[in-house]
């Protein structure tokens, strides 16, 4: 009896061992024979921060870098590496083994090409192509065709932009200014839509649920927080700026906008000096010359700037000029008499800071300009 017993045991183990063998064997058929379906080409991913083991290892079995993502988790299992792996935005050989791709995933994406990119608030479309074509990450005219007429439809915010063709760059205003790791010779297309995904985030359910409580559409709410963003030098003037936009376009009749930030946007470029001719320039960005808010945003504007359009201080003031006293700030005021008193004010301050050599660090009247009502920084 014990001898059956002891045959049946030895006979049990040899099972189990082969089984063992086998499932080893496999396994290492996996890690290193079962290379991903991306052989010979290279494979980019974006590994977001604190993604789990098995969302990577899909990730890259979908990409095909990877031939198995089971056999992958498994050997993190087996080796204790799954806590090195490192976020970021990889460039894989396809078709790699397992302990290669984990290697990679352990040094890090800075070692594979990765550029952190910077966008400033207030970059407008054009600064940002420039940007990142300085950065290497793509060029500046594939940036700049693709963000006019690119099509990107699984973002609800880019279906509803208004199909106008005053519109200059149909993607202005609705690029978050962040901080973005790109791969270098990364495609435009990734360029933007990872660009266009913190926006999404930005434009949360609670932001849209004030947007309609105020009436406003996305593209109004994004046109008057780059009018913002352009014209603000300090925080506490965000919201009062926003007030003053709305106090003209609320009013009966109502008032044209003024902003000299619109006039920048027509022209190209930023200026001290904007001349009469300035703010005549024929363009529908021209807020001196058409009525309401210009076709689309003038940049790409900063959460705090969004928030001010949609949570405006409650003033009765229709203009502001520039302080010029180093502090960046403006005036406020209600009538067009206190305006001209703020600027004449605002002109004595420009004239100590110049005769101190300091920068005025905003616009100045042109010489022998009268100053005009409005809601600009100077001529406001």
């Amino acid at each position: 009896m014990r001898r059956v017993v002891r045959r049946r045991l030895i006979i049990g183990a040899a099972i189990v061992m082969a089984a063992l063998l086998a499932f080893i064997g496999v396994g290492l058929h996996g890690m290193y024979a079962g290379r991903g379906s991306a052989r010979g080409r290279m494979v980019s991913l974006d590994v977001p921060s604190g993604a789990s083991t098995r969302r990577i290892a899909r990730m890259l079995q979908a990409g095909g870098v990877i031939g198995n993502a089971f056999w992958f988790r498994v050997y993190l299992a087996v080796s204790g590496q799954a806590r090195y792996l490192q976020a970021g935005n990889y460039r894989f050989h396809g078709g790699e083994t397992i302990p290669q791709a984990v290697a990679e995933l352990r040094q890090g994406a800075v070692t594979f090409n990765t550029v952190s990119v910077t966008i400033p608030e207030g970059f407008t479309v054009r600064q940002i192509g420039s940007l990142l074509q300085r950065d290497g990450v793509c060029s500046d005219r594939a940036f700049m065709a693709a963000a006019v007429k690119g099509n990107f439809p699984q973002f609800w915010f880019v279906r509803m932009i208004p199909k106008n063709p005053l519109i200059r760059d149909r993607l202005e205003g609705y690029l978050f200014p962040n901080t973005y790791d790109f791969v270098r010779g990364e495609s435009v297309s990734r360029v933007l839509v990872k660009i266009l995904t913190e926006t999404a985030q930005i434009l949360s359910p609670a932001l849209v649920a004030r947007m309609k409580a105020d009436h406003l559409t996305v593209a109004q709410t994004l046109t008057v927080g780059s009018l913002i963003e352009r014209e603000a030098k300090l925080a506490s003037d965000r919201p009062l700026i926003a007030s003053v936009i709305f106090n003209r376009l609320h009013r009966h009749p109502p008032m044209p906008l003024q902003m000299d930030a619109s006039i920048e946007y027509a022209l190209g470029h930023t200026t001290t000096d904007l001349t009469a001719a300035d703010l005549a320039i024929k363009s529908p960005y021209n807020t001196y010359t058409h009525m309401g808010l210009p076709p689309g945003p003038i940049a790409n504007p900063g959460l705090p700037s969004i928030r001010a359009a949609l949570y405006p201080a409650h003033t009765d003031y229709y203009y502001y000029v520039a302080r010029f006293d180093g502090s960046g700030g403006n005036y406020y005021a209600t009538t067009y008499a206190q305006q001209l008193a703020n600027s004449a004010r605002s002109q004595r301050n420009l004239a100590r800071l110049q005769a101190g050599g300091q920068k005025a660090g905003g616009h100045k009247v042109v010489p022998g300009q009268p100053a005009k009502p409005g809601g600009a920084r100077t001529h406001g």
